[in-house]
């Protein structure tokens, strides 16, 4: 799945109305709404706990706080979309079991490059449903 499907398909299923930030290079985040600022991932595997890096979730949570918005950390993987209302975790002292990583710099870009990142892990079933998007309640499980 692509960033533009995610997008699409956010949309189109929990109704969010977002706007790809595209032609903003320096943007730290892949889309705005009236109420969200929201950070794509595609997953090319499908993992219980989803890795965010601790300079991401800094930034972005401090500009959506500045603008009364709410964070949410959309991410795609082959059993499904997973979103996570950040901002709300945060709310609730999420443990993101923060860590140093020595990880590649880019993903999916050339290069050998790597650099320590301090980064966290979200449990999938901390992913909020369609139903449940605005409120603190997990997504029902399989």
């Amino acid at each position: 799945m692509t960033q533009q499907e995610l997008l699409e398909k956010l949309n189109k299923e929990f109704n969010l109305d977002l706007k790809g930030t595209d032609e903003d290079r320096m943007c730290r985040w892949d889309a705005t709404s009236p109420q969200y600022l929201a950070e794509l991932k595609c997953r090319r595997a499908h993992y219980n706990t989803q890795m965010i890096e601790y300079d991401k979730l800094d930034a972005v949570k401090v500009e959506a706080d500045k603008t009364d918005k709410e964070f949410l950390y959309c991410v795609s993987t082959p059993k499904g979309i997973y979103v996570f209302n950040i901002s709300k975790l945060c709310q609730q002292d999420y443990n993101f079991n923060w860590e140093n990583k020595y990880l590649p710099s880019n993903t999916d870009f050339a290069g050998t490059h790597r650099r320590t990142k301090k980064v966290g892990y979200i449990g999938v079933n901390d992913s909020m449903s369609v139903a449940h998007l605005a409120h603190t309640e997990p997504a029902p499980q399989e």
